[in-house]
Formats: C-alpha cells, sequence, structure tokens
C-alpha cells in the first residue's frame, strides 16, 4: 500500500482574489485536484493528502469544501495538510507533507492539473509516461521528458527539453519517502527545483525508475488554462 500526495501550495499573484485553479469545479461538480486522483487504482492507496496553504484555506475555505468532495466521491482515507506558508517548489511540498504527517514507505505524487487514468501502480521508483504524438493540443515548452530504453528502464529526465517523445504526465512514485526526503534536503538550494531533478540525481545514483503507462491523460493547463 501506498500513500497518496497531491501538492497544491503555489503562490501565484492571481490568487489574490479569486480562487486557484486546481480548487475549481468541473460541470460535474467535482474540484479539478480531486478529479486529477479519481482514475487511480485507489485499492493499492492507504491514505491521501491534498496539500495546501493557510492563506488559501482562511480566504476560501478550502477544508469544508474538501471535506464535502472526500463525502461525494467516498474519499475515506483523504486528509488535508496545511503549510502555514509557501514553498520553493513542488518537492518542498512534498518533503513537507512527508514530514508533517511522518509517512514512510511509498509515496505517489500527483500533479493536480491533469487527468489521468492508470490500472496498476507498482511499488517501485516510476514515473508515469504518455507520449506527445498523442494529444491532440501539445504544450511541449512547460513539459519535462523521459528517456525510456528498450528494457524498459527510465534512463533520463529533463525539464523543458525534448530528448524523448515520452513526456511526464504528472505522476511520480517514490519507493521509500526517507529517500525522497534526503534527496530533497541534497537539492533543496537549487532553484528552480522540480521533481524531476530528484529523479535525476537518483538516476545518477544508479537507483532505478520504471516508466508508469496511462491512458486518458487530460492537461487541464493547456485544456481550461490551469496554472
Amino acid at each position: 500500500m501506498m500513500t497518496l500526495i497531491v501538492p497544491i501550495a503555489a503562490d501565484h499573484s492571481d490568487y489574490v482574489k479569486k480562487l486557484p485553479q486546481p480548487f475549481r469545479f468541473d460541470d460535474e461538480g467535482t474540484m479539478f485536484c480531486v478529479k486529477a486522483i479519481t482514475g487511480l487504482p485507489m485499492e493499492e492507496i492507504k491514505d491521501i493528502y491534498f496539500v495546501i496553504l493557510r492563506d488559501h484555506e482562511e480566504r476560501f475555505m478550502l477544508s469544508e469544501q474538501l471535506a464535502m468532495q472526500f463525502r461525494k466521491h467516498n474519499l475515506k482515507n483523504a486528509h488535508v495538510t496545511i503549510l502555514d506558508h509557501h514553498t520553493s517548489s513542488q518537492a518542498e511540498t512534498v518533503a513537507c507533507a512527508i514530514r508533517m504527517n511522518g509517512i514512510k514507505g511509498i509515496v505517489f505524487v500527483k500533479d493536480a492539473d491533469c487527468y489521468f487514468s492508470t490500472d496498476e501502480i507498482l511499488p517501485q521508483n516510476g514515473v508515469a509516461i504518455y507520449a506527445l504524438e498523442n494529444l491532440p493540443i501539445v504544450d511541449p515548452q512547460h513539459k519535462s521528458y523521459v528517456a525510456v530504453d528498450d528494457m524498459f528502464y527510465v534512463t533520463n529526465i529533463i525539464e523543458k527539453r525534448v530528448v524523448s517523445h515520452f513526456f511526464s504526465a504528472g505522476g511520480y512514485c517514490f519507493e521509500d519517502a526517507d529517500e525522497f526526503c534526503d534527496y530533497f534536503d541534497r537539492l533543496k538550494d537549487y532553484s528552480p527545483l522540480y521533481l524531476s531533478h530528484i529523479i535525476y540525481a537518483m538516476l545518477l545514483d544508479k537507483r532505478i525508475f520504471r516508466p508508469i503507462e496511462i491512458d486518458n491523460y487530460q492537461d487541464w493547463s493547456v485544456a481550461v488554462k490551469l496554472v
């Protein structure tokens, strides 16, 4: 069983007066950040943590709204973690969530601005991948790209440079939460710091990552201009 973390702790200037886009609702009344996880195999997940900012919580009463979403989707194992201050990176948000909640073992990190479905997430280091040619609309400059060898191992991951027709689809599995935090501590002064940098450092240290094949990818950052 693994722990799912959904980091939503960015603090953009356009969030001052309006609800951050991940917390808005689709046509069926589901928050996009909640919809983002509905394609995952929930039977493999023991706990879910949505990580938000206190400023957003107080301004928009997000805990109450998320609690209603959890009931609507029968997410009895979902929780809200509130950070007092915005973080410098998604990686820092994940590390904060791990430490604040005492999370151990396998962690799956899911971006809140996209959707995909998969039948299985193996308990190992992995990156969800999708092929560029399968997208009807492409925003290539805002993605990280994943090179996969003939034996189906991840050999490289790099930001904003097309080294493969596979891109990172917004899902990342780390088989040891403590190890993730160790790598974050090594790289935390690097700016900007992406999860891809954590993975690349682990690859350099001979950690094995497998690609996670997915279906039904939806990029809301393009489709509905999520930030």
